[in-house]
């Protein structure tokens, strides 16, 4: 019995079930399959029914499957994505930069470019002179344009 639903009716239900989901082949497909499958699990119901009813039958119960199948996607919650912006690749960058610089200039470098503090905050952090903070933020800076050139020309970043 089965046999001749499927052979009579997949394509039309097929069809059916690609306008339901607005062309999403694999959710149609899923549902006739599934379709079939209830038919299978049916067939004492589907063997006493005439051809007619267990078009009809198929039918409805492919329309039941989609409406489970929108209301279970509607329940799940929606997955957040963190996108990657052009904000963090340049920091990404910044810090595999800085890695190849001195510890100190390394430092001086992120905090005055990255975290906002000024060359007289971070003296007095380093117990430095501001003057000796710019020198060598200057310094950090040249050797961070030649690094990251020499990188670019071997085409690593």
């Amino acid at each position: 019995m089965i046999e001749n639903l499927y052979r009579n009716y997949h394509s039309q239900l097929l069809w059916y079930c690609l306008n339901l989901s607005s062309n999403n082949r694999a959710l149609a497909e899923d549902i006739v399959q599934d379709t079939f499958i209830r038919g299978l699990e049916n067939a004492h119901v589907l063997n006493d029914l005439t051809d007619s009813q267990c078009r009809a039958w198929l039918y409805k119960t492919a329309k039941n499957i989609f409406i489970d199948k929108i209301r279970r996607i509607n329940r799940e919650p929606k997955q957040e994505f963190k996108f990657v912006t052009e904000d963090d690749l340049s920091e990404i960058m910044v810090k595999q930069l800085c890695g190849q610089l001195p510890r100190e200039e390394s430092d001086l470098f992120w905090l005055r470019h990255m975290e906002g503090y000024n060359s007289s905050e971070l003296g007095k952090l380093f117990d430095l002179p501001s003057s000796t903070v710019r020198a060598r933020l200057a310094s950090a800076r040249k050797k961070l344009r030649k690094i990251y050139l020499e990188q670019k020309g071997k085409g690593e970043l």
